[in-house]
């Protein structure tokens, strides 16, 4: 069965961790919520959902999908299907377990910076042999300001701000961005020029960044998409809940 992919935005695709997913036997059946793909109905047809990024506000009531998507996660959390929620898709997972969304106080975070992980995060198999702290991408206004009940802390950002969580054992939030390609940031840009002018950032200092950081932030990235395929989202012949990775025979 696939793994339903909720996308919001031409601008935010699943890109790389699609690739990966694919590349390890998972199929993907991608509904473009934008563009009018429905939400399915039953859940009975699918192993997991990926709730993307967007750029649009998770309390936007006027986006047509919003509330469906909501119950929709809601309901595949409660039956313990895997979720992952990227950026919007994070907030709102959060939104729809309980848990609190807000504009960022210090403003929008948009471009590089660095990622904390908590005790938690560092035992945690999504993040297994990932450093404590490095550098990602980040582009949203809007974040996580109370976490769902019984959700656990796993990565703070530069100012405390939630960027990692889980609750239970198979559904996460991640608030930046390990899903791009290396010309995402310059889609963005173009997109969002106000945007970046308002926050003082310069395009090409941050596109020079991004050429700067591109190696380290893949090679780290598809280390995490790997985990999320084999342990995240296993299929029936791996194991789920070990921590570890057994060898794959295709």
């Amino acid at each position: 069965m696939p793994i339903l992919v909720l996308e919001h935005s031409d601008r935010c695709r699943c890109a790389r961790l699609a690739a990966i997913l694919r590349d390890h036997g998972h199929v993907l059946d991608v509904r473009r919520l934008h563009d009018g793909d429905s939400i399915p109905q039953e859940l009975d047809e699918i192993d997991g959902v990926i709730s993307m990024g967007g750029p649009m506000s998770p309390q936007d009531e006027h986006q047509p999908w919003l509330e469906a998507e909501l119950k929709f996660l809601a309901r595949a959390a409660s039956m313990d299907l895997p979720v992952l929620g990227i950026c919007l898709g994070c907030q709102l997972l959060a939104r729809a377990l309980g848990g609190e969304v807000g504009p960022r106080p210090a403003g929008p975070r948009l471009g590089w910076d660095q990622i904390d992980l908590t005790p938690d995060g560092r035992e945690d198999r999504l993040f297994a042999g990932l450093p404590w702290k490095w550098n990602t991408a980040h582009w949203n206004t809007w974040q996580v300001s109370t976490l769902p009940e019984d959700a656990c802390l796993l990565a703070t950002g530069s100012d405390g701000d939630v960027q990692a969580w889980k609750a239970g054992v198979r559904v996460y939030g991640l608030q930046f961005h390990p899903e791009i390609n290396e010309d995402t940031m310059q889609n963005w840009i173009d997109d969002e020029p106000q945007a970046l002018a308002d926050v003082g950032q310069n395009a090409a200092a941050l596109m020079e960044q991004t050429r700067s950081e591109w190696s380290s932030f893949e090679r780290l990235t598809e280390r995490m998409f790997k985990a999320c395929a084999m342990l995240l989202f296993p299929l029936e012949q791996r194991t789920l809940g070990t921590g570890i990775i057994p060898d794959i025979h295709h």
